[in-house]
Formats: C-alpha cells, structure tokens, sequence
C-alpha cells in the first residue's frame, strides 16, 4: 500500500520536471530548429505565390474583383449544395443524430430551395458584386491597393484576421440587434426567419438591405486594415463558410457550434452575435442557456 501511495505523485512530477528542464537545456536547439523549419516554409511559400501570380497575372482587377467572388462563390454553393443533398436524401443517416430540430427538412422541401437560391444570387450578384466594385475603384482612387506580391508573415496575417473578426463581430451584432427592432424587422429582417429550421444557403436568404448592412459590416474591417490580397481571401471564405455552418441545422462535433444560431431562429429573440461574447455581455444568451440547461438534464 505504500510503495501505491508513494508511487502516484512520481508520474506528475516526473513530467512537470522533463517539461521544465527539455527548454532549458534543449530550448536554444529547439528554437534553431523551429526558426530553420519557419524559413524554409516561408521560402517555400512564396516561390508557390510567385509561380500563381505568374499563372493567373498581377492585373489586380481580378485578384481583388474576382479574387473575393471566387473566394467566396467556391466555399459558399460547394458546401451549401451538399448540405441541399443531404436534407433531401438524409443520407447517410447516420448524420440525423447530429440534427438539432429532428424531424425539420426530411426532406427539404425542393420548391423552398429554389426559392432560397434564387434570392441568395440576386444578393450576390445585384448588390455584393457592384458593392464590391465601387469598394475597388475607391480603394483605386485613394491608392491604397491591397498588397499582392510578397506574402505577409505568420505574425501580420493572424494580427489582420484578427482584427477583422473583432470588427466584424461587433458590427454584426449590433446590425442584428437592430433589425430586430419592431420597427425594422417587418421590412428588413423578416424574411431570413422565415426558415425556422434553417438549411445552409439560407445564411444569405435575406432582404437586399439586410444584406447590404451584414456585407458592409464584413467590408469595414478589410476596408481600414488594408490586408494582403491573401488575407482578403482567406477572411471572405471564412465569414462565408462561417454563417453557412450556423445555418445547416446540424451540430457537428467536429465543427464550430451551430446550435447558438440556430436557437436565434427558433426564438427570434436572442443569440444575435456569431459567438458568446457579446450576447454574454448584453444578456442576450440567457434563454440559450436555461436551454442548453434543460437539455441537458433531459439526456
């Protein structure tokens, strides 16, 4: 009995100790190694840019116009038509069990998604696509062009992205608070709820001015940080795919939580932001968690 007892503080000390003496003594080395490792990644890196731009031109009307289409057209009805396919066929069924309104969509009904997509292009393509245009030549006009040809850092992409997703959750949760309003909703905001069960490519199933407003609040962050043409990319997939997963109806494990999102189309009255941060700080998660509570006890 007390070679056990004496024995079970050995294993934590041991390893809290290799964790402390492996910096000092190899920490040097490892930092050598990591730097080389980072160099070579790096050169690599832009050697691959270089021959893209070689490829694809330095003209940047289509790295930024059609760069951010492309960015964002691709993650957008890629994932949102598999997400249709997969609400009409339920299959595999084994993904039912991850679905958060059992029951909803089985199958989708075909004539709504005609109707969704339908507006979701007149979106993309009669106001984010001319936004994104007069965002160009303004951007033309005051000569401050996105930078294309040397990659940014590690250090400056994740400082950009960033930023933007700090500006950007801001601007969305109080745009959304706001079209909440009695007064506004009817007219602006009423038509996204009208999936109470929401399917993937209803993350842009809303009015022209509500789009404009979410699409402007997605802009303002890239419009003062300037960030590489890269970075561009990456952040307008990101918020794409983003808002594409809050609205599949599914909770995967594997995936950022949906269900926050998802509870806002149910209720209509809470959960306005992407994350928990602001509605935690305003209270407007609080009926999000006495559900979450009571679920959990009823599992």
């Amino acid at each position: 009995m007390e070679m056990k007892q004496s024995t079970g503080w050995q294993k934590p000390l041991l390893f809290v100790t290799t964790s402390l003496l492996v910096p000092i003594f190899y920490g040097h080395s490892l930092m050598k190694y990591l730097q080389q490792f980072r160099t070579v990644v790096g050169v690599t890196a832009e050697s691959q840019w270089e021959t893209f731009l070689q490829f694809v031109g330095m003209d940047d009307w289509n790295l930024y116009v059609w760069g951010i289409v492309i960015s964002i057209q691709i993650p957008f009805w890629s994932v949102g038509i598999l997400f249709i396919l997969l609400d009409y066929y339920n299959w595999p069924k084994w993904i039912l069990k991850y679905k958060i309104q059992p029951g909803t969509n089985e199958p989708v009904d075909l004539n709504r998604v005609a109707e969704t997509a339908k507006a979701v292009l007149v979106n993309q393509w009669a106001i984010a696509f001319p936004l994104l245009i007069v965002i160009y030549y303004f951007q033309k006009m005051i000569n401050r062009m996105p930078e294309i040809q040397e990659l940014p850092t590690v250090e400056r992409f994740l400082f950009d992205f960033l930023v933007l997703f700090i500006f950007e959750e801001i601007g969305v949760y109080y745009v959304h608070r706001l079209i909440h309003h009695p007064k506004l909703y009817i007219r602006v905001h009423k038509k996204h709820h009208e999936w109470r069960a929401p399917i993937a490519i209803a993350s842009m199933y809303c009015s022209g001015t509500e789009y404009f407003l979410l699409l402007s609040a997605a802009a303002l962050g890239p419009l003062l940080m300037n960030p590489h043409i890269l970075t561009l990319w990456v952040w307008y997939a990101f918020v794409h795919l983003r808002s594409v997963n809050e609205h599949t109806g599914f909770e995967f494990p594997w995936l950022p939580p949906a269900e926050h999102h998802n509870y806002h189309h149910i209720m209509n009255n809470a959960c306005y932001s992407h994350s928990y941060f602001l509605d935690w700080l305003h209270g407007t998660d609080k009926g999000f968690q006495s559900y979450l509570s009571r679920k959990k006890g009823s599992e």
